[in-house]
């Protein structure tokens, strides 16, 4: 794919008719496909477009350039991520459980999302690695406190099943933990592919690790 000057558009608008929007859906879905099978820089727009059923026209006239295409894709990630993790981490959802077991469902999340966005995951988190002031950056860091906001809060509320003696500092550590490996294990190995067994000793592993430092109580 050839090189396209750095880019940071706004939201892109929508296309309202039902012919566009589908080719835009389609550009949407063949590119992220694509992300999962190779790096960014590696994917080309002739092989984007032809997997969309689409034209090198149609692409530019929608993105403008290739990073307008992933500042789209992050976009969408992003709104997705922030509302599945609201709901995930509903108190209503959580009301019989314990801090061992919302910590599991955590880690377990973590681990099944990033495996199933492998691919887009990893060309954003090196967009934002060279680009560390970019839209991508801070949209990363929002959802972060997301997370961090609604596992602090639903925790604090069993501080007695916590022995960490700072839970407010040692919840929003667990999660860098949490986020640090499965990124480096999953995000950025070698290899897409892991045996399920792999993904299920990284999970058991992960909790426990997540367990003792905040000093988790079994009930």
């Amino acid at each position: 794919m050839a090189a396209s000057p750095p880019a940071a558009p706004g939201r892109l608008r929508l296309p309202r008719q039902a012919r566009s929007r589908a080719t835009f859906d389609r550009l949407m879905a063949a590119a992220a496909e694509l992300l999962a099978e190779r790096r960014f820089e590696e994917a080309s727009v002739a092989e984007l477009v032809e997997r969309a059923g689409s034209s090198v026209g149609a692409f530019y006239a929608r993105f403008g350039s290739k990073e307008g295409l992933l500042h789209e894709l992050d976009e969408r990630l992003f709104e997705a991520g922030r509302a599945s993790w609201k709901e995930f981490l509903a108190d209503e959802r959580w009301a019989r459980a314990g801090a061992g077991e919302i910590l599991d469902a955590v880690v377990d999340r973590l681990v099944e999302k990033r495996r199933e966005r492998r691919g887009l995951l990893r060309a954003l988190a090196l967009y934002v690695r060279s680009n560390p002031e970019s839209a991508f950056a801070r949209r990363s860091a929002r959802l972060n406190r997301i997370l961090v906001e609604r596992l602090t809060a639903l925790l604090e509320t069993r501080r007695g099943q916590i022995g960490h003696p700072r839970p407010a500092e040692a919840i929003p550590f667990a999660i860098q933990i949490a986020d640090s490996v499965t990124r480096d294990t999953i995000v950025f190995a070698e290899s897409a592919l892991a045996p399920r067994r792999a993904d299920r000793a990284l999970k058991a592993e992960l909790s426990r690790v997540l367990r003792l430092h905040l000093g988790v109580k079994e009930v």
